[in-house]
């Protein structure tokens, strides 16, 4: 069913209704209507209208026009803009391929299956051809660290990080049975929540590149597994409990390939080399080439 152009399912339908804040019109989630267009809780709106104005931010201002977080009645709300400046993001627009739009489906696509994503909980989208940014609003993972932290504060504390290891590989080997490849899937964007009892639940976000595939293939796998940051000495204990949910073998030598080259890509970054631009198209013509693999 599609509600103001976006695409969601008939049984969720009923949870959201209509909103126009022009230059703006979408969607927001009923149960959360009378806290965010309540008259004491309109500061989220002045931010959004912000990223209309033309004039130059400072670096504070800036991470504020795209990316802010509110907290209302102890439940938190992440508000996350996505451009809509040159030719071809219009384009996707007018196809229905942006990336707001992306993102928005593909959250009640992973609902459906079953995996941990945060909720969207309001979308706002202009006409195609507006400069205007599209807005999507999630529900926060309440008292959860990103992956990257998480792993670092495990090795810092000189605590065994095995159980640590085995959640993630069963958690991306879900996301990978369900025939989800994320495709820009690393330490920052798997959320995670610890509970006493070292046992660890997982949330995945900036999912506006995912893609449902027919096929998972190594290559695919690969792409996902080799930027969490972990280290080679602990990717065995890792890729066992990944194995043990997808009954795939990761293919060892392309993935030696893989993390060689993060690491070369990473370097040249760091290192501000247009050799960055090589790795970048040799990236491309191996993942040509292992396609059908």
């Amino acid at each position: 069913m599609s509600l103001r152009g976006l695409d969601l399912p008939v049984s969720f339908a009923a949870q959201y209704r209509s909103i126009e804040m022009p230059p703006w019109g979408g969607v927001i989630d009923r149960k959360w209507e009378r806290v965010l267009t309540s008259d004491a809780k309109q500061e989220w709106r002045q931010l959004i209208n912000q990223s209309l104005s033309s004039r130059p931010f400072d670096q504070h201002e800036r991470g504020r026009r795209y990316l802010f977080s509110k907290v209302y009645e102890s439940r938190g709300i992440w508000f996350k803009s996505y451009p809509n400046v040159s030719l071809s993001q219009r384009i996707a627009r007018l196809l229905g391929r942006n990336k707001a739009s992306n993102a928005w489906r593909n959250a009640w696509f992973l609902i459906q299956c079953g995996i941990t994503t945060p909720r969207p909980v309001l979308a706002l989208n202009t006409l195609w051809w507006r400069r205007q940014p599209e807005w999507v609003a999630f529900e926060d993972f309440a008292n959860a660290q990103t992956f990257t932290r998480c792993y670092l504060n495990q090795i810092a504390s000189g605590r065994s990080m095995q159980q640590l290891l085995i959640a993630v590989g069963q958690f991306v080997g879900q996301l990978h049975e369900s025939r989800w490849w994320h495709r820009d899937l690393n330490g920052s964007n798997l959320l995670v929540r610890a509970s006493a009892d070292s046992t660890y639940k997982f949330c995945i976000v900036d999912i506006n590149r995912m893609r449902r595939t027919r096929r998972m293939n190594q290559y695919k796998r690969i792409h996902d597994l080799v930027r969490l940051g972990v280290s080679r000495a602990d990717y065995e204990t890792l890729l066992k409990s990944y194995a043990d949910v997808t009954d795939i073998v990761v293919d060892a030598n392309m993935l030696r390939r893989a993390l060689d080259h993060s690491q070369q890509l990473h370097a040249a970054r760091q290192a501000g080399s247009y050799l960055r631009w090589w790795l970048k198209v040799s990236y491309q013509l191996g993942k040509i080439r292992n396609l059908g693999i």
